[in-house]
Protein backbone atom coordinates (compact mmCIF):
# COMPACT_ATOMS: atom_id res chain seq x y z
CA UNK A 1 0.00 0.00 0.00
CA UNK A 2 2.92 2.36 0.66
CA UNK A 3 3.86 2.19 -3.01
CA UNK A 4 0.43 3.34 -4.20
CA UNK A 5 -0.59 6.90 -5.00
CA UNK A 6 -3.51 8.52 -3.17
CA UNK A 7 -5.67 7.93 -6.25
CA UNK A 8 -4.71 4.24 -6.41
CA UNK A 9 -5.40 3.85 -2.68
CA UNK A 10 -8.83 5.47 -3.09
CA UNK A 11 -9.81 3.11 -5.91
CA UNK A 12 -8.52 0.09 -3.96
CA UNK A 13 -10.63 1.16 -0.99
CA UNK A 14 -13.80 1.39 -3.08
CA UNK A 15 -13.13 -2.03 -4.59
CA UNK A 16 -13.05 -3.50 -1.09
CA UNK A 17 -16.13 -1.51 -0.14
CA UNK A 18 -17.97 -3.10 -3.06
CA UNK A 19 -16.86 -6.58 -1.96
CA UNK A 20 -18.18 -5.89 1.55
CA UNK A 21 -21.43 -4.22 0.47
CA UNK A 22 -20.37 -0.86 1.92
CA UNK A 23 -21.82 2.18 0.18
CA UNK A 24 -19.98 5.15 1.75
CA UNK A 25 -16.77 5.64 3.69
CA UNK A 26 -15.01 8.65 5.21
CA UNK A 27 -11.28 8.79 4.38
CA UNK A 28 -9.54 10.85 7.07
CA UNK A 29 -6.54 13.01 6.19
CA UNK A 30 -3.62 13.40 8.57
CA UNK A 31 -1.24 16.34 8.75
CA UNK A 32 2.11 14.66 9.39
CA UNK A 33 4.40 17.66 8.99
CA UNK A 34 4.55 18.39 12.71
CA UNK A 35 4.64 14.75 13.84
CA UNK A 36 6.97 14.66 16.85
CA UNK A 37 7.98 11.06 16.24
CA UNK A 38 8.73 11.27 12.52
CA UNK A 39 10.03 14.80 12.31
CA UNK A 40 8.09 15.72 9.19
CA UNK A 41 9.55 14.84 5.81
CA UNK A 42 6.22 13.61 4.45
CA UNK A 43 4.23 14.65 1.40
CA UNK A 44 3.40 18.35 1.56
CA UNK A 45 0.00 19.13 3.02
CA UNK A 46 -0.99 21.08 -0.10
CA UNK A 47 -0.09 18.15 -2.36
CA UNK A 48 -1.93 15.72 -0.10
CA UNK A 49 -5.02 17.94 -0.12
CA UNK A 50 -4.97 18.42 -3.89
CA UNK A 51 -4.43 14.72 -4.60
CA UNK A 52 -7.16 13.71 -2.16
CA UNK A 53 -9.66 16.03 -3.86
CA UNK A 54 -8.72 14.67 -7.29
CA UNK A 55 -8.95 11.06 -6.11
CA UNK A 56 -12.31 11.50 -4.41
CA UNK A 57 -13.84 13.38 -7.33
CA UNK A 58 -12.55 10.70 -9.73
CA UNK A 59 -14.12 7.89 -7.70
CA UNK A 60 -17.42 9.70 -7.25
CA UNK A 61 -17.61 10.49 -10.99
CA UNK A 62 -16.86 6.89 -11.89
CA UNK A 63 -19.72 5.60 -9.72
CA UNK A 64 -22.13 8.42 -10.52
CA UNK A 65 -22.76 9.07 -6.83
CA UNK A 66 -20.87 9.98 -3.67
CA UNK A 67 -18.89 7.02 -2.36
CA UNK A 68 -16.17 8.87 -0.43
CA UNK A 69 -16.76 11.62 2.16
CA UNK A 70 -13.23 12.80 3.03
CA UNK A 71 -12.37 14.74 6.20
CA UNK A 72 -9.58 17.34 6.11
CA UNK A 73 -6.93 17.35 8.83
CA UNK A 74 -6.67 20.28 11.23
CA UNK A 75 -3.41 20.75 13.16
CA UNK A 76 -3.14 24.03 15.12
CA UNK A 77 0.60 24.13 14.46
CA UNK A 78 -0.03 24.76 10.75
CA UNK A 79 0.11 28.42 9.84
CA UNK A 80 -3.27 29.80 8.76
CA UNK A 81 -4.93 26.46 9.62
CA UNK A 82 -8.34 28.08 10.18
CA UNK A 83 -8.58 29.54 6.68
CA UNK A 84 -7.11 26.42 5.09
CA UNK A 85 -9.66 24.12 6.73
CA UNK A 86 -12.69 26.36 6.28
CA UNK A 87 -11.83 27.06 2.62
CA UNK A 88 -11.46 23.32 2.02
CA UNK A 89 -14.89 22.68 3.59
CA UNK A 90 -16.46 25.44 1.52
CA UNK A 91 -14.96 23.84 -1.59
CA UNK A 92 -17.47 21.03 -1.24
CA UNK A 93 -15.34 17.89 -1.56
CA UNK A 94 -14.36 17.67 2.10
CA UNK A 95 -17.32 16.83 4.34
CA UNK A 96 -15.73 16.95 7.78
CA UNK A 97 -12.62 17.59 9.90
CA UNK A 98 -10.08 15.15 11.35
CA UNK A 99 -8.31 15.97 14.64
CA UNK A 100 -5.26 13.90 15.63
CA UNK A 101 -3.97 15.23 18.97
CA UNK A 102 -1.16 12.66 19.22
CA UNK A 103 0.72 14.83 16.71
CA UNK A 104 1.52 17.17 19.60
CA UNK A 105 -1.45 19.26 20.78
CA UNK A 106 -4.58 18.96 22.88
CA UNK A 107 -8.11 19.30 21.45
CA UNK A 108 -8.79 22.39 23.56
CA UNK A 109 -6.04 24.34 21.76
CA UNK A 110 -7.59 27.77 21.26
CA UNK A 111 -6.19 28.01 17.73
CA UNK A 112 -8.77 25.37 16.73
CA UNK A 113 -11.76 27.19 18.22
CA UNK A 114 -12.75 29.12 15.05
CA UNK A 115 -12.88 25.76 13.24
CA UNK A 116 -15.09 24.29 15.96
CA UNK A 117 -17.38 27.30 15.77
CA UNK A 118 -17.69 27.00 12.00
CA UNK A 119 -18.36 23.25 12.20
CA UNK A 120 -21.00 23.63 14.92
CA UNK A 121 -22.77 26.44 13.09
CA UNK A 122 -22.83 24.47 9.83
CA UNK A 123 -23.45 20.95 11.16
CA UNK A 124 -20.08 19.68 9.93
CA UNK A 125 -18.85 16.49 11.65
CA UNK A 126 -15.48 16.14 13.35
CA UNK A 127 -13.71 12.83 13.92
CA UNK A 128 -11.00 12.84 16.57
CA UNK A 129 -8.48 10.17 17.47
CA UNK A 130 -9.44 9.25 21.05
CA UNK A 131 -7.34 6.23 21.95
CA UNK A 132 -4.42 5.75 24.32
CA UNK A 133 -2.27 4.74 21.38
CA UNK A 134 -1.78 5.63 17.75
CA UNK A 135 1.03 6.33 15.31
CA UNK A 136 4.06 4.24 16.38
CA UNK A 137 6.82 6.09 18.16
CA UNK A 138 4.67 8.70 19.86
CA UNK A 139 4.19 7.02 23.25
CA UNK A 140 4.89 10.24 25.14
CA UNK A 141 2.02 11.96 23.32
CA UNK A 142 -0.83 9.47 23.62
CA UNK A 143 -2.25 11.27 26.66
CA UNK A 144 -2.94 14.33 24.49
CA UNK A 145 -5.90 12.46 22.96
CA UNK A 146 -7.66 12.02 26.33
CA UNK A 147 -11.42 12.72 26.06
CA UNK A 148 -11.26 15.05 29.07
CA UNK A 149 -9.96 17.76 26.76
CA UNK A 150 -13.09 17.46 24.65
CA UNK A 151 -15.12 18.16 27.78
CA UNK A 152 -13.51 21.60 27.81
CA UNK A 153 -14.27 22.12 24.11
CA UNK A 154 -17.88 20.97 24.41
CA UNK A 155 -18.48 23.33 27.29
CA UNK A 156 -17.95 26.14 24.75
CA UNK A 157 -19.43 24.34 21.72
CA UNK A 158 -22.18 22.08 23.13
CA UNK A 159 -23.77 21.42 19.74
CA UNK A 160 -20.56 20.23 18.08
CA UNK A 161 -21.01 17.04 16.05
CA UNK A 162 -18.08 14.95 17.28
CA UNK A 163 -16.94 11.35 16.89
CA UNK A 164 -14.43 10.23 19.54
CA UNK A 165 -12.88 7.49 17.44
CA UNK A 166 -11.75 4.04 18.61
CA UNK A 167 -13.51 4.23 21.99
CA UNK A 168 -10.13 3.34 23.52
CA UNK A 169 -9.58 -0.10 25.09
CA UNK A 170 -12.35 -2.26 26.56
CA UNK A 171 -12.98 -1.27 30.16
CA UNK A 172 -10.49 1.59 30.16
CA UNK A 173 -11.12 4.78 32.18
CA UNK A 174 -11.33 6.68 28.88
CA UNK A 175 -14.47 4.78 27.89
CA UNK A 176 -16.30 6.07 30.96
CA UNK A 177 -15.39 9.66 30.07
CA UNK A 178 -16.53 9.14 26.47
CA UNK A 179 -19.81 7.66 27.69
CA UNK A 180 -20.36 10.62 30.01
CA UNK A 181 -19.82 13.08 27.14
CA UNK A 182 -22.33 11.16 25.00
CA UNK A 183 -24.87 11.37 27.80
CA UNK A 184 -24.33 15.10 28.33
CA UNK A 185 -24.11 16.39 24.77
CA UNK A 186 -26.56 15.72 21.91
CA UNK A 187 -24.10 15.23 19.06
CA UNK A 188 -21.21 13.27 20.58
CA UNK A 189 -20.53 9.85 19.06
CA UNK A 190 -17.88 7.14 19.31
CA UNK A 191 -16.81 4.42 16.89
CA UNK A 192 -15.37 0.91 17.07
CA UNK A 193 -12.76 1.28 14.33
CA UNK A 194 -9.46 -0.64 14.28
CA UNK A 195 -9.15 -2.66 17.42
CA UNK A 196 -7.29 -5.97 17.49
CA UNK A 197 -9.09 -6.78 20.75
CA UNK A 198 -11.85 -8.29 18.61
CA UNK A 199 -9.40 -11.03 17.58
CA UNK A 200 -7.48 -11.49 20.83
CA UNK A 201 -10.26 -11.09 23.43
CA UNK A 202 -13.45 -11.29 21.32
CA UNK A 203 -15.83 -12.21 24.15
CA UNK A 204 -14.85 -9.17 26.22
CA UNK A 205 -14.71 -6.85 23.20
CA UNK A 206 -18.04 -7.77 21.62
CA UNK A 207 -19.84 -7.93 24.96
CA UNK A 208 -18.74 -4.34 25.52
CA UNK A 209 -20.18 -3.29 22.15
CA UNK A 210 -23.38 -5.22 22.84
CA UNK A 211 -23.73 -3.38 26.13
CA UNK A 212 -23.31 -0.02 24.37
CA UNK A 213 -26.01 -0.98 21.88
CA UNK A 214 -28.32 -1.73 24.81
CA UNK A 215 -27.60 1.52 26.66
CA UNK A 216 -29.91 4.53 26.34
CA UNK A 217 -28.45 7.32 24.16
CA UNK A 218 -25.20 5.45 23.53
CA UNK A 219 -27.04 2.99 21.25
CA UNK A 220 -27.76 5.91 18.90
CA UNK A 221 -24.20 7.26 18.97
CA UNK A 222 -22.12 4.16 18.25
CA UNK A 223 -20.62 4.12 14.75
CA UNK A 224 -19.23 1.22 12.78
CA UNK A 225 -15.78 1.94 11.39
CA UNK A 226 -12.66 0.11 10.23
CA UNK A 227 -9.74 2.57 9.95
CA UNK A 228 -9.10 0.57 6.79
CA UNK A 229 -5.61 1.73 5.87
CA UNK A 230 -4.24 1.07 9.36
CA UNK A 231 -5.88 -2.35 9.63
CA UNK A 232 -5.18 -3.50 6.09
CA UNK A 233 -2.37 -5.83 7.23
CA UNK A 234 -4.96 -7.77 9.29
CA UNK A 235 -8.20 -7.67 7.29
CA UNK A 236 -10.13 -6.46 4.29
CA UNK A 237 -13.34 -4.44 4.62
CA UNK A 238 -15.34 -7.64 4.04
CA UNK A 239 -13.49 -9.72 6.65
CA UNK A 240 -13.64 -6.92 9.26
CA UNK A 241 -17.40 -6.65 8.86
CA UNK A 242 -17.75 -10.43 9.24
CA UNK A 243 -16.38 -10.21 12.79
CA UNK A 244 -19.56 -8.33 13.71
CA UNK A 245 -22.09 -10.18 11.56
CA UNK A 246 -20.76 -13.75 11.81
CA UNK A 247 -17.59 -14.51 13.77
CA UNK A 248 -18.70 -12.90 17.04
CA UNK A 249 -21.52 -15.44 17.39
CA UNK A 250 -19.77 -18.48 15.90
CA UNK A 251 -16.53 -18.45 17.89
CA UNK A 252 -17.12 -20.86 20.80
CA UNK A 253 -15.27 -18.64 23.29
CA UNK A 254 -17.23 -15.55 22.26
CA UNK A 255 -20.89 -16.32 21.42
CA UNK A 256 -22.03 -12.69 21.19
CA UNK A 257 -24.76 -12.20 18.62
CA UNK A 258 -25.92 -8.86 17.25
CA UNK A 259 -29.45 -8.57 15.97
CA UNK A 260 -30.18 -7.25 12.50
CA UNK A 261 -31.57 -4.10 14.08
CA UNK A 262 -28.37 -3.55 16.08
CA UNK A 263 -26.16 -4.02 13.01
CA UNK A 264 -28.34 -1.61 11.02
CA UNK A 265 -28.27 0.95 13.82
CA UNK A 266 -24.47 0.82 14.02
CA UNK A 267 -23.66 0.60 10.30
CA UNK A 268 -26.44 2.67 8.72
CA UNK A 269 -28.72 4.72 10.97
CA UNK A 270 -26.12 6.24 13.28
CA UNK A 271 -23.52 6.97 10.57
CA UNK A 272 -26.14 8.66 8.40
CA UNK A 273 -27.15 10.88 11.30
CA UNK A 274 -23.53 11.72 12.09
CA UNK A 275 -22.79 12.60 8.45
CA UNK A 276 -26.02 14.53 8.04
CA UNK A 277 -27.37 12.20 5.37
CA UNK A 278 -30.83 11.66 6.88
Amino acid sequence: MLDLSISEIAHRLVQEMDEAGIDISTPLMMDMEFCKGFGGGTKSFQDQTTETIEAVESVNREYGRTRLYPFIAADPNREDVVNIVIDALKGGTFKGVKIYPVMGFTPDDRRLYPIYEYCMDNGIPITAHCENGGIPGLDDYYHLAHPKYWGIVLNDFPGLKLNLAHNDRTGSPWQAVIGDLIMRYPNVYTDCSYDTEMMFIPRKYFRSIKQMLNTHKIRDRLLYGTDWYMGRCFWTEKSYLKWFTTYSRRIPWCRVEFTGEEIKRMTEDNPRRFLGLN
